[in-house]
């Protein structure tokens, strides 16, 4: 039979075992803080990613009525600055005349002829970053009354012109302005070409008097 001593020494033996595992454990594995500063990137301090942002857009807004295109206007104007976008200017161009003609039903000959006028309306707003764009044409669009056409363009020399009456001298000037830079281009062309000429052959030159 085993004694009370050995099977005393028996149940306490595991306990020995487990204790002596975790001291060899404290052995190979450190609790300690590491002394020294912390290591941050450079990149850490920079203001982040840049936000693309548009070149100068028109948003136009065309209608046959009058009032309602005026305030529709202003309300893209003040929602665009609300939203810190900058506009730079609002113009109107001159309304377009249309003649339009409704016949006798189921025949050809002409009933009534009425003359409607196409209002237009612009707003320039310029830097918009690109994640302010589809808020500010979305929102624009829910609110667009019935009968109007959003559209939206960037800007060129010819939509800022339109809200003028054409002048035919200036006309002529700027057609004159635009052949001679034409003229200038194709002058230069020449000359690069003869240059470029003249050097191919004296290089030809260079290398038929090594080679003699």
């Amino acid at each position: 039979f085993t004694s009370t001593r050995d099977l005393a020494m028996n149940l306490f033996r595991p306990q020995l075992f487990k204790q002596g595992l975790l001291g060899n454990s404290k052995l190979l594995f450190s609790t300690s803080i590491p002394c020294g500063g912390t290591f941050e990137p450079d990149y850490l301090d920079s203001s982040g990613p840049v936000i693309p942002t548009y070149p100068p857009l028109n948003i136009q807004i065309k209608g046959y009525n009058f009032s309602v295109l005026e305030s529709l206007q202003s309300y893209i104007h003040n929602l665009a600055e609300n939203m810190g976008i900058d506009v730079e200017t609002a113009w109107a161009t001159p309304a377009k005349t249309f003649q339009m003609t409704t016949f006798v039903e189921g025949g050809i000959r002409p009933k009534d002829t009425y003359n409607v006028n196409l209002y237009e309306r612009n707003v320039q707003v310029v830097g918009m970053r690109s994640v302010d764009a589809p808020i500010l044409i979305d929102t624009i669009r829910t609110a667009l009354p019935e009968g109007v056409v959003l559209s939206v363009h960037e800007h060129t020399r010819e939509m800022a012109e339109e809200r003028w009456i054409a002048d035919p001298f200036i006309d002529s000037l700027r057609t004159e302005l635009d052949t001679a830079d034409q003229e200038k281009e194709k002058e230069q062309i020449k000359k690069d070409a003869t240059n470029e000429a003249k050097a191919a052959r004296r290089k030809a030159e260079l290398l038929k008097s090594l080679t003699e």
